[in-house]
């Protein structure tokens, strides 16, 4: 959309000849183009806004779909504008930003899902004034775009229900709570109370031995003092064999 008003004010050009026009054979191209031909850029910016913030609100709901509601939406509501407007030349994405209104507030109002019936409250709230434009007041306006907008955008809610749902449940997963587990010992019947490591084991106090104030856990000889090995008996050195011999009237002993 700002592309093309840029493009029109840089050549000094219109192209509103591109527009929709009403059960006119040559209009059909325009279901295409008139989204994004623009009057001035006050006609811009009033549409623009509420097409970014409407767009990010459905992309952040239904990102599967996202795409295909706004194929959808783009395409449904210019044939029915083309169907059923008044014999004119139609411009502008107003039609469609209805259609995108209108998907939010029958998703929510419907009850699709808890974050669409907030959000629809929170439109209905914003953008409440947006049902006059809705009315054959203004001659300069095509009423029959926004209407048709806003009933193409509730037949996409209706057609996607299931898909709405289904995006809700997977952004709010239901979370199962672990079933609580048996104490390991009772440890209401110890004066000390219980601790637990690092890997959230739970430490019995029978393996703990407080120190100052402070616990540590017991040492293999302090937790099995009668598996303690004795100390082995201290060997003597063989005695050594002597032997004896005579030789030219000496006794020589050789060990």
């Amino acid at each position: 959309m700002t592309i093309v008003k840029l493009t029109e004010w840089l050549s000094h050009k219109s192209f509103a000849f591109l527009g929709l026009e009403p059960r006119e054979l040559k209009g059909l191209t325009g279901i295409l183009f008139f989204p994004f031909l623009h009057a001035d850029s006050v006609h811009l910016m009033s549409n623009l806004l509420p097409f970014i913030f409407l767009s990010v609100l459905i992309y952040n709901i239904v990102p599967q779909i996202f795409w295909k509601v706004y194929g959808f939406t783009f395409l449904l509501s210019g044939f029915w504008t083309w169907c059923f407007a008044r014999p004119g030349l139609v411009i502008g994405a107003s039609g469609w930003v209805y259609a995108l209104l209108g998907f939010l507030l029958v998703a929510g109002f419907a009850r699709l899902g808890r974050k669409t019936m907030v959000i629809a409250g929170g439109l209905a709230f914003l953008y409440g004034g947006m049902v006059y434009g809705l009315a054959p007041t203004q001659t300069h306006i095509s009423w029959e775009g926004h209407l048709m907008g806003l009933l193409a955008g509730s037949m996409a809610a209706f057609y996607w229900k299931n898909e709405i749902k289904e995006a809700e449940k997977n952004a709010n997963p239901v979370v199962q709570r672990p079933p609580e587990t048996e104490a390991p010992y009772p440890y209401w019947q110890f004066p000390f109370p219980h601790f637990v490591d690092a890997n959230k084991n739970v430490i019995h106090p029978e393996m703990l031995v407080w120190e100052n104030g402070r616990p540590r856990l017991k040492t293999e000889e302090e937790l099995h003092p009668d598996e303690t090995p004795a100390p082995e008996p201290e060997t003597l050195p063989e005695p050594r064999k002597t032997t004896s011999f005579t030789q030219g009237g000496w006794t020589i002993h050789v060990s």
